[in-house]
Parts: C-alpha cells; structure tokens; sequence
C-alpha cells in the first residue's frame, strides 16, 4: 500500500470466543476509519487491556490515522459473539509522510 492511492477498506469479524481479537494480522495504516458494532456490544483497547465499551449499533470514528493492527475487541457480556467492522481508506505514502508514519514495504 505505501505508494498506492487511497483505498477503501472494510474489515468484518465476528467474535468465536471470549478472548481479545483483531480483524488483522498486519500492519494495516488508515487514514480515517468508522468502527461498527452490529450484532452485541463489545469492548475495544489494545493490547494492554479492553476497556472502553462500543454499544451494539453504535459507531465509533477515528478521524485521524491509526494502525488498526494494534485494535484489540473483545465479547462485552460473556458468549454474545460481537460482530465488528471497521471502514475507512488507507493512509497514503504523502500523508504517512506529514504525520512522521513509516509504513512497511
């Protein structure tokens, strides 16, 4: 993606566990992103802790870049299997630049 033009990206999962997920493995750079939560509430935070709670059909936006490899969710209410997406378009190599991101090969 790094010398790429913006992109649209949506990203789905659905929790099969209790246990903390991500939606990607990989580095994944984007310049503004809307997260949805469908289907049960579900926590969000990184990888030192989940804590912040987004509300079955609310939106949470991030209007500012942000690598959703390091977004952690987890089930709000024990076996409810949350279903998250997230939207947003990729960080371009000239805005990565003014931000002082380094975005991998």
């Amino acid at each position: 993606m790094k010398n790429l033009p913006p992109r649209f990206i949506l990203l789905t999962k659905t929790a099969t566990a209790d246990t903390a997920f991500k939606l990607t493995v990989t580095e994944l750079w984007l310049e503004y992103a809307d997260i949805f939560v469908t289907t049960n509430s579900a926590y969000i935070g990184d990888t030192s802790g989940q804590t912040a709670a987004i509300y079955a059909n609310d939106v949470l936006t991030i209007p500012y870049p942000v690598d959703i490899n390091n977004l952690l969710f987890k089930n709000l209410t024990g076996g409810s299997n949350a279903v998250v997406t997230i939207i947003g378009t990729t960080l371009t190599q000239k805005k990565a630049n003014e931000y002082g991101i380094v975005i991998p090969d």
